[in-house]
């Protein structure tokens, strides 16, 4: 009993370290699984959202205000990739202790990009609003350079403004160990963050896309009420003139006088010449018709193209606000429910970071949202694939030469 009872003593030891080292396996293993995929996320945002700067930046017929507003969007993604998820991977999944400043930096830059970011979009959306709320005042403005550019540095004045001055004291007078601010864990702060943050920017993108839908719809529903007043030209030009140049007068009898004759050669004169007038008013009453059928018809086709346009313009923006929702909504919501609860569980922490990964997913979605769906960028795009391509082969050429 001795020996069994003191070799049972023995192997529960064993077992329980054989159970923590395989814990301790499975946990760097998914650790740097993880670190692995949030690699190739930074590494896809900072390419994508490259490609769209360098688009702008070589191609200057890009080089438009609304496209302004697209290479600020694709900016403060770009340096998501750069500065915010590489230092969050050995800092969250490896437990790396920022300092103090380096923990200010951080919490700031990440803040201040993600904030920036959403109100790109917003800045987006009201120009898409302008362009189809105005669109004849709209097509006149030609703004500088200089006002554009105002309207950027605000977008980012403003998303400072929104959390910097809260994370910059609270962070440098309590540094915790996990590098957190501590306006998360006071409610009435949180929300007010969220809503300037959140709630103000979605209702906002909301609003433009339905007023740019019930346009599109008011001006379809007006372009099929008089698509059938279109006037064609009719046919009495051409009787007219079968009946006014080629008419034969009738031929009078042989046995009539001459008074009667010299009457009717000054009566066939006039009806000549009557008939001769009455042909070039038909002529140009046809004309007129022509031309005006012509015009109604390009205006109906313009009104046409407009109305299609103004689809594609209405289902991106639709587009731009579903994706907004879901990358933004979760984090939003979870993040006051979890500030009323004290403690956190395993579960709630995991969920929370998984909402906050949505945030920076949203800035690898807007590359293909945005730019990459526009038509001017794809043909920058295609411009430098070619640059690229029709430089190999004339380089191979000097190697053999």
């Amino acid at each position: 009993m001795s020996t069994n009872g003191t070799n049972s003593s023995h192997a529960m030891p064993f077992t329980n370290d054989t159970n923590s080292s395989a814990s301790n396996d499975i946990n760097s293993f998914s650790k740097i699984a993880l670190a692995f995929l949030m690699s190739l996320l930074a590494f896809a945002i900072m390419l994508g959202n490259a490609v769209v700067i360098l688009a702008f930046v070589v191609d200057k017929n890009l080089r438009h205000r609304s496209n302004y507003f697209f290479l600020n969007l694709a900016i403060s993604d770009f340096f998501v990739g750069v500065i915010s998820i590489p230092l969050f991977i050995p800092h969250k999944l490896f437990n790396w202790q920022f300092e103090n400043k380096i923990c200010v930096f951080w919490l700031t830059t990440d803040y201040l990009l993600c904030t920036a970011s959403v109100y790109n979009i917003v800045l987006i959306s009201f120009d898409r609003y302008q362009s189809v709320s105005n669109a004849v005042s709209y097509r006149a403005q030609h703004p500088g350079t200089l006002k554009t550019v105002a309207l950027m540095v605000a977008v980012w004045v403003v998303a400072f403004l929104v959390h910097g001055p809260i994370l910059v004291s609270e962070v440098r007078k309590e540094l915790q160990g996990d590098c957190e601010p501590k306006f998360l864990t006071q409610s009435h702060i949180l929300a007010l963050t969220l809503i300037f943050e959140f709630l103000i920017p979605v209702l906002l993108v909301a609003y433009f896309n339905m007023y740019i839908y019930w346009s599109l719809w008011k001006r379809g529903h007006l372009s099929r009420g008089h698509s059938g007043f279109i006037s064609v030209p009719s046919s009495s030009s051409g009787r007219s003139f079968g009946n006014g140049l080629f008419s034969r007068p009738p031929f009078s009898n042989l046995e009539q006088s001459a008074a009667s004759l010299r009457s009717e050669k000054s009566g066939r004169k006039s009806s000549l010449l009557s008939s001769i007038r009455a042909q070039m008013n038909s002529l140009t009453a046809s004309k007129t018709s022509s031309l005006s059928h012509s015009d109604s018809l390009t205006l109906h086709q313009r009104e046409h193209l407009e109305l299609c346009r103004g689809k594609k313009l209405a289902k991106s923006l639709a587009i731009l606000l579903g994706v907004f929702a879901i990358c933004w909504a979760p984090y939003s919501l979870f993040t006051i429910i979890r500030s009323c609860h004290g403690t956190h569980s395993d579960l709630e922490n995991a969920v929370y970071d998984f909402t906050f990964w949505l945030q920076w997913f949203n800035s690898f979605v807007n590359p293909f949202l945005y730019p990459l769906c526009h038509k001017r960028f794809q043909k920058a795009f295609l411009k430098l694939f070619r640059v690229k391509k029709q430089s190999i082969p004339s380089h191979n050429r000097s190697t053999s030469s």
